[in-house]
């Protein structure tokens, strides 16, 4: 087992790589495996209980310290015209300035609004931190799956809904390269005014007669659920991917006995060594005696 890192060490990690401060992510970093896991459990909450650092969704981060990923309170409009926000993360102190950064196709937002936001350090003089909107909290978009069909001033989706007679404008900039003909999945854009509802594509879903396709169809017309809770979105936000790092690649493994590759073998390693059967067993993959 390799020797347990200090607090020092500990600390500087979760400075230095907030998006991988994870207890898992920690043990992955020094090598903790086995009993040393429980030991690293012990030293966090040491570190927690002496103010140093604070857990937020299963992460750890320096005290006073905003996530890479947080949720935030936006203030009213300054002299300028410019959104500022406050952090509404527990333990942090609320003083930092946070200037929203919009892009095209975001919700307005207004002064009590709460919203999740991808922060990026900066401090700058007049504020510490940039804000983009991941989603407005408590008011999620009206969704719709249809079809897309082009005109000059961008496009109109027909949705798949049965019952559903009303079309959804697209303005051009917010089609995003979907043509004519495509399934597309939309959400609905600034306020309700008179005429047809306003809408952005968010995802291009190819033929509507695909596969992928008639599964999502299904999906809206029985009304399944497939939107989750902010705070598992935020959880989710805040992973970060699973690198190969003490893993073995299986994808390296090629041709078995006298170049005759099995089917396993052609769905998980399309080039490279042979791993046998024994490494397609510690895979999962079924395998004769």
């Amino acid at each position: 087992m390799n020797a347990l890192p200090s607090k020092d060490q500990i600390r500087q990690w979760i400075s230095e790589n907030p998006g991988l401060s994870a207890k898992r992510d920690i043990a992955k970093a020094f090598g903790i495996k086995g009993n040393g896991r429980i030991e690293l459990k012990r030293i966090l909450r040491e570190l927690e209980g002496e103010g140093v650092v604070e857990k937020t969704m299963r992460r750890f981060h320096d005290k006073g310290v905003l996530p890479p990923v947080a949720v935030l309170q936006v203030l009213p409009p300054d002299s300028a015209g410019d959104l500022y926000a406050r952090p509404l993360e527990e333990g942090v102190d609320d003083t930092p300035r946070i200037l929203i950064i919009a892009k095209k196709g975001d919700p307005a937002l207004g002064g009590g609004d709460k919203i999740l936001a991808r922060l990026a350090k900066v401090d700058l003089d007049d504020y510490a931190y940039e804000a983009r909107l991941i989603r407005k909290l408590g008011s999620n978009p009206a969704k719709v799956l249809g079809v897309f069909r082009v005109n000059a001033e961008g496009g109109r989706i027909q949705p798949i809904e049965k019952g559903s007679d009303k079309e959804w404008r697209v303005s051009s900039d917010l089609t995003l390269g979907a043509k004519d003909g495509e399934l597309v999945e939309a959400e609905a854009v600034g306020a309700r005014r008179l005429g047809l509802p306003a809408a952005r594509i968010v995802a291009r879903l190819g033929d509507p007669a695909g596969p992928r396709a008639a599964s999502l169809i299904a999906i809206h017309q029985h009304g399944i659920p497939d939107t989750f809770p902010d705070a598992v979105i935020l959880e989710a936000d805040r992973t970060e991917p699973v690198g190969l790092k003490g893993r073995e690649d299986l994808r390296a493994c090629g041709a078995g006995r006298g170049g005759q590759r099995s089917w396993q073998s052609r769905r998980l390693h399309p080039v490279g060594r042979d791993c046998g059967r024994g490494a397609l067993r510690d895979a999962g993959v079924g395998v004769g005696p």
